[in-house]
């Protein structure tokens, strides 16, 4: 969302930048990636980002005459409740070969004792630039520190060329009208995007990812923050007449100047506060191939690895909503082999009550070991949803401590609040323990082992609120700021799975939160796909599929098919293609289809298995129409040139129109390619890759809501 800038600490840059230049270098460090190369100068008390070149270009985003801008570094802490300058000195620099390549500036404090770590990260192949700030307390007595942003630029603008920025929204409860968003960056624009741990609906939360777009050079750089704390991208523009002269880029925990400005957290002795990792990287052509290039890295160092072929074809129980039991979970799993999915998932209603994560023993008389064990005779993996933050009214028995309940008296003040005793929780949604309390953070962890291992799981599905940035205690590691509230609550999050994760390598990870509330790069580390909007049709999957895929893998990127079939054999494929272009689950019953739709059905998913998975996993995807609207055509585009193949999604909304124009991208143009049809609304052809992409091919769609997947391969 927009709200006011932060950008005062970037407009006194101007003075620092004096004083900086007066002093000779200590250290300077060039950090690379295929893409993006950085150079970054250590002085006797700041840092200064010289230069941010696009190795494909050759172009600097960073002026060569203009003198160099720090990054700032906290100037002051809180001992004993007074303020305590600090005096900043660089000490050294190291290097760690890796992969990933790995270089640390080093400054500290002597009074009070601090040690600072500038951390700059870069893997190889394509992809970004990392850099996160540590600081530590060395002394032996706490103190309180201010807000430490994680990055500052400065960059510069050619001259008559026009620049864009770019960013995307998360999906949340359903997408809104807008989804994507492309504002031109004139003098006055000074924008700021803000992403809560859980979205706040109105106005719609950023994922935290920006790119910058140089329209006439074909060039851009992007950034991001690999956080799911309360976190802030501003962007400001300087110029005159109408002319942009340079931009402004700061990232790193945030909201509002009144909250950074009252930001502190506690260090004790011995212990660190780490900056949020963010991301900057350069590329050529357009948004797409910037977001290709991202992509990639996220894919193969940023998301846990897995063994498995992923994305897999997930049959989901909440088609039935809370109803699930043993009889329809074993129908489910038989349905879901007949199809050819997966991935066999039990959603809410398995359990005795909120916070209670044991099964219901009406509806699973022998518990859910033997449902995993029957899907796993049958070749699926078995998934579970498990809302494991939100605690229930109804406490366990006294002294056991099996049960997460606000009227526990061990676990009151786990809560962000005391509540009432006549608060009630909802069927699947309680109130949500604030992570930042090691009490809760442990039982969390201990329940999640044991319903790993009772309930014999391959994937674990998180939802509700997972990340508070509210808390009334004064008991936990946060202080009253909501920036350190979610803060150190993200860090409770990530502890508990990255320890599940370390503890059960093979384990795959969903990440729900009530469908696209929780869309980040913190969030991406610790699952293997996301949940990217709440709300199942069509129209809505592939909205929120083509604004979550300029920041996410496609891979990655969940949609949840529910029951909108329509009234034609052609509406119905349409249905299932709409949730196919990335992760693909099944959230209906599929023992009311009929037999044509269980063909139907079936052989999409065979196709997605044999073509379109390795394309999604493989491929470059491009966003090849205007962003859907349920009336006119719209349609994405995957590309793999090593392989020479792609397939074009084509959706007809309800217009009129029975035939629409793809401009293709991606293409070796001076290759031929063959070009068939799925469904067989056209004759195959042989086009060359340059007509393709200048003049486009031609879909024909005889009914409206249908679509096709023209396939390329390259002669």
């Amino acid at each position: 969302m927009f709200t006011s800038c932060w950008f005062l600490p970037l407009l006194a840059f101007v003075a620092a930048a004096v004083a900086l230049g007066a002093a000779e270098p200590e250290s300077r460090i060039t950090v690379s990636s295929e893409d993006t190369i950085v150079q970054v100068e250590a002085r006797a008390n700041a840092l200064a980002i010289t230069s941010l070149k696009c190795s494909q270009t050759g172009f600097d985003w960073i002026a060569a005459n203009a003198e160099p801008l720090p990054l700032p570094l906290i100037q002051s802490v809180e001992v004993d409740g007074k303020a305590v300058p600090l005096r900043w000195q660089f000490k050294q620099a190291t290097v760690t070969e890796g992969p990933p390549k790995q270089h640390v500036l080093v400054f500290v404090a002597e009074n009070p004792p601090l040690e600072l770590r500038s951390i700059w990260t870069a893997a190889p192949g394509p992809g970004p630039v990392e850099h996160s700030i540590t600081i530590k307390n060395t002394g032996g007595a706490p103190v309180l520190l201010p807000l430490q942003k994680s990055l500052a630029l400065n960059m510069q603008a050619t001259p008559g060329h026009t620049l864009e920025q770019w960013w995307v929204e998360k999906g949340s409860n359903t997408p809104t009208p807008a989804g994507t968003h492309r504002t031109p960056i004139g003098p006055q624009l000074s924008a700021s995007l803000v992403s809560h741990p859980y979205d706040r609906e109105k106005p719609r939360d950023p994922i935290p990812w920006s790119s910058i777009q140089d329209v006439e050079g074909r060039q851009g750089f992007y950034v991001g923050i690999e956080s799911s704390a309360l976190v802030r991208i501003n962007v400001q523009a300087a110029g005159e007449n109408e002319r942009v002269t340079g931009l402004s880029v700061g990232l790193g925990l945030g909201a509002t100047d009144a909250l950074e400005s009252e930001f502190r957290t506690r260090l004790a002795p011995g212990e660190s506060f780490e900056a949020p990792a963010v991301f900057v990287g350069c590329y050529k052509g357009d948004v797409d191939d910037g977001a290709n290039r991202l992509r990639r890295w996220v894919e193969k160092h940023v998301r846990p690895q897995s063994q498995l072929n992923l994305p897999l074809l997930t049959n989901n129980s909440w088609g039935s909503g809370m109803r699930v039991d043993d009889k329809l979970a074993r129908q489910m799993i038989d349905s879901s082999v007949e199809v050819g999915l997966e991935n066999f998932h039990v959603d809410a209603g398995w359990f005795r009550g909120v916070g209670n994560w044991h099964p219901d023993d009406k509806k699973f008389a022998e518990g859910l070991a033997p449902i995993a064990d029957a899907a796993h005779a049958k070749g699926l993996k078995f998934g579970l949803w498990i809302g494991w933050t939100q605690g229930g009214h109804q406490p366990g028995e006294t002294g056991k401590g099996d049960v997460l309940s606000v009227n526990d008296p061990a676990m009151k003040s786990w809560f962000t609040r005391d509540y009432p005793e006549t608060w009630r929780n909802s069927d699947f949604t309680g109130a949500t323990a604030c992570l930042a309390d090691p009490k809760a953070e442990e039982w969390c962890l201990r329940d999640l082992r044991r319903c790993v291992k009772e309930y014999k799981l391959d994937l674990l599905e998180h939802d509700q609120v997972m990340i508070v940035e509210q808390c009334s205690r004064d008991t936990h590691r946060h202080t009253k700021s909501p920036l350190d509230v979610a803060y150190h609550a993200a860090r409770g999050y990530y502890r508990v799975y990255d320890t599940l994760r370390a503890e059960n390598p093979n384990l795959l990870f969903e990440n729900c939160v009530n469908g696209g509330h929780m869309v980040d790069y913190g969030v991406v580390r610790r699952t293997h796909y996301i949940s990217i909007t709440d709300t199942y049709d069509p129209i809505s999957n592939r909205r929120a599929f083509y604004d979550t895929s300029y920041a996410m893998p496609a891979s990655m990127c969940e949609c949840y098919v529910a029951n909108h079939p329509g009234k034609t054999l052609a509406n119905f494929v349409y249905m299932l293609r709409s949730g196919m272009m990335g992760w693909c689950t099944i959230m209906l019953d599929m023992s009311k289809w009929t037999p044509e739709q269980r063909a139907a059905g079936k052989k999409q998913f065979d196709i997605y298995k044999k073509t379109l998975r390795p394309l999604i996993n493989n491929a470059d995807l491009y966003h090849v129409s205007e962003r859907p609207d349920g009336q006119r055509w719209d349609g994405m585009l995957y590309v793999d040139a090593k392989a020479g193949k792609g397939v074009l999604f084509a959706f007809r909304g309800k217009t009129a129109d029975d035939k629409h124009v793809f401009t293709l991208k991606g293409l070796d143009p001076a290759a031929r390619y063959q070009l068939t049809f799925e469904d067989g609304s056209s004759q195959p052809s042989v086009q060359a890759g340059a007509e393709l992409m200048q003049n486009g091919v031609t879909v024909t769609l005889g009914e409206t809501e249908s679509s096709e997947l023209v396939h390329l391969k390259r002669q």
